[in-house]
């Protein structure tokens, strides 16, 4: 019989680099050359060389594997087991995604606005869709995705929006972080009351203002979170009831630094005064797509609540004649009530209208982009480039309790 053990062979597979570069760069070594004369030498492209020896391409041309297992001495198979080695390590497998959930993913994601959203590259590549969603959400497998329970609170209808899976999958994420984080401060609703006077001057610093009140909110039992909001809903944001606590989802709806304090007080109005119903329904979504009356009489309520407690309607009249030649004097108008001066600007284009074009070039022109970007890389977790939810939720964490 036939005895096929060779020693040889197994001091080789024990002793070898693990990659094709290693055994490369060592006879480049030995030879005294440079990787464009071993390109040269081999008569082989010196891009097609590179991505061989560093395995960046899935694809070989077999006779270049032959001419560089000739250059390294070695049989064309070792060769061709390190090339594969380093393909797997810079590819690693993908399991096969089986067509029941092809059919869930489809079914309850909206794949269109996840790939606007830059969260994937295509809405037909479901190894990559199914592989981004497990890891971002923290799943063992799709199928364990639950559609998150509860209604819109104070919606008495049964109105299906047509955004229903973008919603859906919009609220899981944020749900999901806020379950993660689990803030340990029970709610104090008296706390909260005292503290919001204290809340308003923050907004005059931009940088630090926000994440201030963040913190000193979290030891309130109140959570809170910025989200980007995905592409077709116009979240403004949302309060919902995790743990029996109140947690707030902030968003970049409108691009208006004064929009974010904005929804911050209008989700805290539904904290202090619909806490009890927000508890029951699981969630309240400030949607301005939402145009039942039930819901729409608690929205203007709570958006009258946080325009009269950070710049009046009154205010913003009494400026208006000063914001087109005099931003001096609306600097120290503002600045003597507590606010930016980006409030005025920004109140008086929302009061006027979208067709006053002068209204929102000069509300344009005076909010503060470049900061506003340093604010909210401190909190996003961007959807082109989203972190899984476990890790994010670590993140805020440590910054709360900072």
């Amino acid at each position: 019989m036939k005895n096929d053990f060779n020693i040889d062979n197994l001091i080789l597979d024990l002793f070898s680099p693990d990659t094709l570069k290693d055994v490369f760069e060592k006879r480049l070594t030995e030879l005294k050359i440079s990787t464009t004369t071993a390109s040269e030498i081999l008569d082989i492209d010196y891009r097609a060389m590179i991505n061989i020896i560093h395995g960046t391409k899935k694809i070989a041309d077999f006779t270049n594997l032959i001419k560089i297992a000739n250059f390294l001495q070695l049989s064309t198979s070792e060769v061709a087991r390190l090339y594969i080695n380093t393909l797997e390590k810079n590819f690693p497998e993908q399991s096969i995604i089986s067509p029941e959930e092809i059919k869930f993913i489809k079914e309850n994601f909206d794949l269109a606005a996840l790939k606007k959203a830059k969260f994937i590259k295509s809405i037909t590549d479901f190894n990559e869709i199914n592989t981004k969603l497990t890891k971002a959400l923290g799943l063992r497998s799709i199928l364990d995705y639950q559609k998150p329970s509860g209604d819109v609170a104070f919606s008495a209808g049964k109105r299906k929006p047509k955004t229903e899976n973008n919603r859906s999958q919009w609220i899981a994420f944020a749900k999901e972080t806020f379950e993660e984080i689990h803030n340990e401060h029970d709610y104090d609703r008296k706390e909260l009351v005292e503290y919001f006077p204290k809340i308003r001057w923050h907004c005059t610093n931009i940088e630090f203002g926000l994440p201030s009140v963040i913190k000193d909110l979290f030891k309130m039992g109140v959570t809170v979170i910025y989200q980007e909001a995905l592409p077709a809903l116009h979240l403004r944001g949302a309060t919902f009831a995790v743990y029996d606590k109140p947690c707030v989802v902030l968003t970049n709806y409108r691009g208006f630094y004064p929009t974010l304090f904005f929804a911050l007080i209008h989700e805290l109005f539904h904290v202090l005064f619909d806490w009890e119903e927000i508890k029951v329904n699981g969630y309240h979504l400030s949607d301005d797509d939402e145009n039942e009356l039930s819901v729409k009489a608690k929205e203007d309520e709570a958006d009258s609540f946080a325009r009269e407690y950070l710049f009046s309607k009154e205010k913003t009249k009494f400026l208006k004649p000063y914001l087109n030649n005099n931003p001096a004097f609306v600097e120290k108008f503002t600045t003597d009530n507590h606010v930016h001066p980006s409030f005025a600007y920004v109140f008086n284009a929302f009061d006027l209208g979208k067709t006053h074009r002068w209204a929102w070039a000069l509300a344009n022109s005076f909010n503060p982009k470049n900061e506003m970007e340093v604010l909210l890389g401190k909190l996003r977790n961007p959807w082109e480039n989203l972190q899984p939810v476990k890790e994010h939720a670590r993140y805020l964490k440590n910054i709360f309790n900072y």
